[in-house]
């Protein structure tokens, strides 16, 4: 939805709700990233948890209102309003959480990967065992960090419930962001507002792995989420067998 409001525009409404407005019972609504962050990792898979149980009719309701050649209603149009100042004060933070990422990858693969270790991501060979116990061991750090920025209690938990976290499947997310970047050659991220749009997606694959999958065309968010719904499996195997 960020998407479609920072356009700012009713045009760009129309058409990006387009499909959505033609089947709104086929739809559902969730929660904010924000909110679904802060579950307790032993409720977050969850799926009432994570779907807004709004008034119903709410996407037919919007749709409606934007495809309406009448005017609308003063409470609307300030709702509206209300969105469309909302994502754009939003894009500011994104672009210094994408810099910030953008920033630590170089870092990240030189303390993580040794020479043989990049040339197997490089050319898509199996990745060893001590290669995978770094890229969940990095996942961890992360969402020891994400937790503690939500208040999230996360010391004592076993990470079987760890992994149902969305924000530890944020960060192994992040790192799976990372391996995509080594695998393209480690290039410096020239194109910030690409890279915060890489997020946005790596948000909307997270939202996927408590569903039956990802529907996109964009090649990396489709990778992305393949990579993550596998991680998480090997994730819960490694930690089961223990």
């Amino acid at each position: 939805m960020v998407e479609l409001y920072k356009q700012q525009s009713l045009e760009g409404l129309r058409l990006g709700l387009s499909v959505v407005g033609d089947h709104p019972e086929q739809v559902i609504l969730l929660r904010p990233g924000g909110d679904i962050s802060r579950l307790d990792p032993a409720v977050a898979e969850e799926l009432t948890r994570l779907v807004f149980d709004g008034p119903e009719g709410e996407i037919s309701e919007l749709v409606r209102l934007v495809r309406s050649d009448e005017p609308m209603g003063d409470l609307a149009a300030a709702q509206l309003n209300s969105l469309w100042d909302w994502a754009r004060t939003l894009q500011p933070s994104l672009i210094e959480g994408a810099t910030d990422i953008a920033v630590s990858f170089p870092e990240m693969q030189e303390q993580m990967f040794n020479h043989k270790e990049i040339r197997i991501i490089r050319t898509t060979g199996k990745y060893t065992e001590a290669m995978v116990f770094t890229i969940f061991g990095a996942a961890l750090q992360i969402w020891e960090t994400l937790a503690g920025h939500y208040e999230i209690e996360w010391e004592g938990l076993d990470e079987t419930v760890v992994c149902r976290a969305y924000l530890f499947r944020y960060a192994l997310g992040i790192v799976i962001n990372l391996l995509w970047w080594i695998r393209g050659g480690s290039q410096a991220v020239m194109r910030m507002d690409r890279m915060s749009n890489d997020l946005i997606d790596l948000g909307f694959a997270v939202y996927a792995t408590y569903f039956d999958g990802l529907f996109s065309r964009d090649e990396k968010a489709a990778w992305v989420h393949a990579n993550l719904v596998a991680a998480i499996t090997s994730f819960r195997d490694i930690h089961s067998a223990d």
